[in-house]
C-alpha cells in the first residue's frame, strides 16, 4: 500500500481510539481529516500530525447532523481530492437505567453509535466508488455487540447493529470496490471508559481489565491493509489476542422441549462461551505451578508452598488436560493441610508432600487416548484433590461438564452440592417444617437457606454481622439471628418453644450444644463441619453432655454428612443447581474481596477464617480468564 497517496477521514478523532488511529495513519504517510464534536480536540490531533511532518485537517462536527456530516466529507474531498480510508469511530456510552430513564437519555447513543455510522458509511461509499483503487471503511464496533452487556443494553444494541450491518452490506460494497469491516474491542483504556469507572460502573465481563488503545490500532491497521478483508469482524480480547467473529453456518439444532419438572439445562458446554478453546490452548506450558502441602498444620501458610511440576509430554489414556480458571476456598482446606483426610497423622506424614485444593472450574485443553464425550474447549468442573493449580491432568470421568467458566460455578460445587445432597440424604428434608441454618451467609449456608425455603419450609438463619443478615433476608430467610446482637439460645427458647425440625450445623462447639438442645420431637440435626474448632487443632469435642438422653426422649437424630461419600450423586445434583442458577431461581453470593493467583490463596484462607467474608470465596487462578457471558442467574434479583 502506497500510503503517501492515501487520504483518510476519522470521526471521533480528537481523543481515545480515534486519536491513536489518526496518528498511526499519519505516521505511515497518509493524509488525515480529523473530525470530532470538540473543535479544540480535533485541532489538537491535527497539530500533532503536522508536528510529525504529516498533512492533516481538523473539523468540528456533531455526526448526528446528517448535513453537517456531509459537509465535512465534502471539505475533506476539497482538501485532499480523494477518500481511501474512512474510520467511523465516533461513539458514546449511555446514561441512566433503561427502564427508569426517559428515551432522550439514551437516544443519543443510538443516533451517534449506529445511525451516524450508517450515514457515514453511505457518504464514504459514495466518495470511494469509481476510484481506481479500492477504498476501505472501518466501523468501530465493540465486543458489546457480540456479547450482552448488563450495564449498557442500548450501547450493546448499537454496536450489535454495526456488526450485522457490516455483515449484511459488505458483499454488495465489495462488488463496487469498497471494503467494509468492523473492529470489536473489549473495554479500552480511553476517556469514555474512564468516565464509566468514575460512575462506579463495573465491568464483570473482563474482570476490570482494559486494552491499550495501541492494541486496537494494530487490529484496525490489520483490516485496513488486508485487501482480502471483506465483512470481517475482528474481536480484540483484553488478553491482547485477535479473534475473527464468524457467523454460524449449518449448525442449528432443534431443541427438545422439556416439561416444567425437568431441569432446563443439562449443562451441555458446546457453543455456550466463545473463545474457550483459544484461551485453553494459547500457551500450554512445559511446567505448571501448584500449591503443595509440605508440613502438616492447620496454618495454611505454614503448611504449604508453591512449587513447579512438569506437565506430561503425553497424556495418560482416559485423561484430559484442563486449564483452570477458578478454584474455591473451603473451611476444610485447613483440615486437609493438617492431614485429617488420610486416617491419621502417621498416614498423612507418609503422603507428604501432597497437593492442596478441593474444587475448580476450567477448560479442556487436550485429550488423552480413549477420551470420548469431551472436546477441547469444553468448560468443566472438577472436585478432586490438587485444585490449587493452574493446570490439571484429570481423569475424564471426573471432569463434570458445565455450561460456562464462571466463579459462580465454583460455588455450586463443594458448597452447593453439600447443601443439595446433604439436605436430601442426611436431613431428609421435606416441606412444612422449621429449619435452622448456622453460618448461613457462608459458602454452603447460603444454598441451604435457599433450598430449604424453596422446599416450603420456614427458615431460621444465624450469622455474625449486619451485612450477612441483610444478605440472608434477601435470600428469603424468615428469621435472621445475628448472634453478636441476640442470644441464639434465648431466641430459640422464646420464639420456637416446640423446637426445630431440621438443623443444618457447621460451626461446632457451643453452637452445636445450643442447637442440639433446640431439637423438636423427631427432629434431625445434620453436622457438616465444626468450623470454630478447625484452626485450634480440632481436639475431640466435649460439648453437649446428656446428648444421648436428649435424643432418646425426643426421638431425635444427629447425623454427619461428608460430601466425598456421595460422589455418585454429584452430576445429578450439579445439573439441578446449575439449571436453577441459570433460571434465576438460585442466587450465588460471592464474597466482595477478589483474590488472584496462587500467591493469594493463603490470604483467601485468612479471610474465610476471619469470619468477615459474605458468600463464597473464589480465587481466580489465571491472570486472564475468559469473559463470563451474562446469565439469568448472574443477574438474579434478590
Amino acid at each position: 500500500m502506497e500510503w503517501s497517496r492515501k487520504a483518510a477521514l476519522v470521526t471521533g478523532g480528537g481523543s481515545g481510539i480515534g486519536k491513536h488511529i489518526s496518528l498511526a495513519l499519519a505516521k505511515k504517510g497518509c493524509k488525515v481529516t480529523v473530525i470530532d464534536i470538540s473543535e479544540s480536540a480535533a485541532r489538537s490531533t491535527a497539530d500533532e500530525i503536522r508536528q510529525l511532518g504529516g498533512e492533516a485537517e481538523a473539523a468540528q462536527c456533531d455526526v448526528r447532523d446528517d448535513s453537517a456530516q456531509q459537509a465535512v466529507f465534502e471539505a475533506h474531498h476539497r482538501s485532499f481530492g480523494r477518500l481511501d480510508i474512512a474510520i467511523l469511530n465516533a461513539g458514546i456510552f449511555e446514561k441512566g437505567d433503561f427502564v427508569e430513564s426517559e428515551g432522550a437519555s439514551w437516544q443519543a447513543t443510538l443516533d451517534i453509535n449506529l445511525r451516524a455510522a450508517l450515514v457515514g458509511t453511505r457518504l464514504a461509499a459514495q466518495a470511494m466508488i469509481g476510484q481506481r483503487t479500492k477504498g476501505v471503511i472501518l466501523l468501530m464496533a465493540s465486543a458489546g455487540g457480540l456479547f450482552p452487556m448488563l450495564i449498557a443494553p442500548v450501547y450493546a444494541a448499537s454496536k450489535a447493529g454495526l456488526v450485522h450491518f457490516t455483515r449484511s452490506i459488505a458483499p454488495k460494497l465489495a462488488g463496487q470496490g469498497v471494503r467494509l469491516c468492523a473492529v470489536c474491542p473489549q473495554p479500552v483504556d480511553t476517556p469514555m471508559v474512564a468516565s464509566m469507572r468514575g460512575l462506579g460502573l463495573p465491568m464483570p465481563e473482563t474482570g476490570e481489565q482494559l486494552l491499550t488503545p495501541a492494541r486496537v490500532v494494530e487490529a484496525s491497521m490489520l483490516l485496513v491493509e488486508d485487501d482480502n478483508a471483506v465483512g470481517r469482524i475482528l474481536m480484540v480480547h483484553v488478553n491482547g489476542k485477535f479473534y475473527d467473529w464468524k457467523a454460524p453456518k449449518g449448525n442449528l439444532q432443534q431443541i427438545r422441549q422439556t416439561s416444567s419438572s425437568e431441569p432446563s439445562s443439562k449443562a451441555s458446554p458446546s457453543g455456550r462461551q466463545p473463545g474457550l478453546a483459544e484461551w485453553a490452548t494459547a500457551a500450554i506450558p512445559s511446567h505448571k505451578s501448584k500449591i503443595q502441602v509440605h508440613t502438616l498444620s492447620t496454618d495454611f501458610r505454614a503448611a504449604t508452598r508453591i512449587v513447579a511440576e512438569a506437565l506430561p509430554g503425553q497424556l495418560p489414556p482416559g485423561h484430559v488436560l484442563v486449564r483452570r480458571a477458578y478454584a474455591g476456598v473451603n473451611a476444610s482446606d485447613v483440615n486437609y493441610t493438617a492431614g485429617r483426610y488420610f486416617g491419621g497423622g502417621a498416614a498423612a506424614e507418609k503422603r507428604l508432600p501432597f497437593d492442596a485444593g478441593f474444587e475448580s472450574v476450567g477448560v479442556v485443553a487436550a485429550l488423552g487416548p480413549g477420551v470420548s464425550g469431551l472436546r477441547v474447549g469444553d468448560p468443566v468442573a472438577e472436585m478432586a484433590y490438587g485444585a490449587f493449580s493452574e493446570w490439571g491432568v484429570v481423569q475424564a470421568k471426573h471432569a463434570l461438564p458445565v455450561p460456562v467458566v464462571a466463579p459462580q460455578i465454583v460455588a455450586l460445587l463443594t458448597s452447593g452440592l453439600t447443601a443439595s445432597i446433604g439436605l436430601e440424604q442426611a436431613g431428609r428434608m421435606r416441606g412444612g417444617e422449621t429449619v435452622l441454618v448456622t453460618a448461613a451467609a457462608g459458602g454452603t449456608g447460603q444454598f441451604a437457606v435457599q433450598l430449604a425455603k424453596a422446599a416450603g419450609n420456614a427458615v431460621v438463619a444465624t450469622c455474625g454481622s449486619n451485612d450477612k443478615a441483610a444478605l440472608l433476608r434477601r435470600l428469603g430467610a424468615d428469621r435472621v439471628i445475628n448472634y453478636r446482637k441476640e442470644s441464639l439460645k434465648d431466641v430459640l427458647r422464646k420464639e420456637y418453644p416446640k423446637g426445630l425440625d431440621l438443623i443444618w450445623e457447621s460451626v461446632g462447639g457451643d453452637m452445636f450444644t445450643t442447637c442440639s438442645r433446640a431439637l423438636a420431637h423427631g427432629g434431625r440435626l445434620v453436622v457438616i463441619g465444626m468450623m470454630s474448632q478447625y484452626t485450634d487443632g480440632w481436639a475431640p469435642s466435649k460439648v453437649a453432655p446428656g446428648l444421648p438422653e436428649l435424643l432418646l426422649w425426643r426421638s431425635a437424630t444427629v447425623s454427619g454428612f461428608f460430601l466425598l461419600h456421595y460422589a455418585a450423586l454429584y452430576r445429578k445434583h450439579l445439573q439441578k443447581l446449575v439449571a436453577a442458577w441459570q433460571a434465576g431461581k438460585l442466587h450465588v453470593a460471592l464474597d466482595s474481596v477478589q483474590f488472584r493467583g496462587l500467591e493469594q490463596v493463603a490470604a483467601a484462607q485468612d479471610r474465610l477464617h476471619s469470619g468477615d467474608s459474605v458468600g463464597k470465596i473464589v480465587v481466580q487462578l489465571a491472570a486472564h480468564v475468559p469473559p463470563v457471558p451474562p446469565l439469568a442467574g448472574a443477574a438474579a434479583k434478590l
